[in-house]
Parts: structure tokens; sequence; C-alpha cells
């Protein structure tokens, strides 16, 4: 299995790595904040089963062939780019469409946060994941590194261990960001402030989609 210097290694770089501010924990934070700390939690579970997902593709060897294959990086950058811009169009609309005046200004000013399915949140981590290429490179390219060298079964173990170590690194830090957007909500702010944030949000969004979209995943 790993060693104490391994983990030594792999544990605070998994951290840093998995705190960075990126599409999947601005959707916590927004969850946090518009949802509450116990949906943005749940709605966790699908980002790693999308994880879960790619660790299982590159210790099966698909990942290995698609971090070798242009084509296929491209593809899935361009269809992980139109994800995540549809995600944050469609999140500054609804803030957008939230704030179409529709009834009275104090009215208006009193509306809470639309409650969504948990169910619907972890759909939208899932797919926030599973469309961001950068996520499988991370499987293909962060981790074998950190695995010592030995056998190919034993490689694999590792690997897989390794995997399910930085999902664990991953619900780490996304609860810090759902924790901080559930703080910033109760500060009870004013449901045009909340509303602006989410059209930040969204728009961060389309920043990350738009960035993605030019990035060239093929140099690595």
């Amino acid at each position: 299995m790993l060693s104490s210097a391994q983990l030594a290694v792999f544990v605070p770089a998994a951290l840093a790595v998995a705190a960075a501010p990126g599409a999947n924990n601005l959707l916590a934070f927004r969850n946090g904040l518009r949802q509450g700390l116990r949906p943005a939690a749940v709605a966790l579970l699908g980002r790693f089963t999308a994880f879960a997902l790619m660790l299982g593709v590159v210790t099966t060897g698909l990942g290995a062939l698609l971090h070798a294959s242009r084509t296929a990086f491209e593809i899935l950058r361009v269809v992980g780019a139109a994800v995540m811009v549809g995600l944050g169009a469609w999140v500054v609309w609804s803030a957008r469409a939230a704030s179409a005046p529709n009834g009275s200004a104090p009215e208006r000013e009193d509306e809470g946060a639309r409650v969504v399915a948990p169910w619907k949140l972890a759909g939208q981590e899932f797919v926030t994941a599973a469309a961001n290429p950068k996520a499988l490179l991370l499987f293909t390219a962060f981790l074998p590194p950190f695995a010592s060298s030995g056998s190919g079964a034993e490689a694999g173990v590792q690997l897989v261990a390794l995997g399910v170590l930085y999902i664990v690194c991953e619900a780490a830090t996304a609860l810090v960001w759902a924790t901080a957007g559930r703080v910033l909500a109760g500060r009870r702010l004013r449901p045009v402030t909340l509303r602006r944030l989410d059209q930040a949000s969204g728009g961060a969004l389309i920043a990350f989609g738009g960035g993605l979209a030019l990035t060239d995943l093929s140099r690595r």
C-alpha cells in the first residue's frame, strides 16, 4: 500500500489541488449560500460519483489512451466547455428571472431562495465534474508520479488508493467551500445581493468554460 513518505508528500499536494477555485468548488459555495450546508453536502455525492468513474476509467487503462489521444481530449474539451458555459448561462438567467418584476418591491425583497431538490444539485455537480477533461487529466497525470515503481498490479492498487485518498481530500475542501457559502448566507444578505452573487457565480462558470475552450490540453 502507501508508505508514510508517500502520504507525507501526496496529502498536502492533493489538498492544495482540491482547494483551488474551480467550477465544482464554485458550485459547492453557491449551493451552501443558496440552499444550506446539508443540501450542498449531499450534492457533493454527484461530484464524487463522477470522480469514482474517472478513477475506474484510469485503472482499466482507458485513461492512458485518452491521455495519449489528442483527438479524444479535444472532443472532451469542446463538450466540457459547452456544458460549463451552458450551466453558467443558466445560473445567470435564473438570477435575472428572479429579479424580474412580477410582484411588489417589498415582496421581492422578502423573497427567500428557491429550494432545489438535492438530487438536482447532485446532478449539476456530476455533470460539471464529468464534463471537465481537466478532472480526468488529474487522475491520469497527477496521481501516477506519487505511486512507487513496482509490478503492474501493485502500481494499479496504489493508483486506486491514491485516487480514493484524493477524493477524500476533495470532500474535505469542498465542505469548506460549502460552509463558507453557508456562513455568508447567515449574514442575512439582501435578496438583491444574493442575486448579484448568483450572477457573479454564473459569470465565473462561463469564464471557466471559456478558459477551458481556449486551453490547449494536448500540450501536457
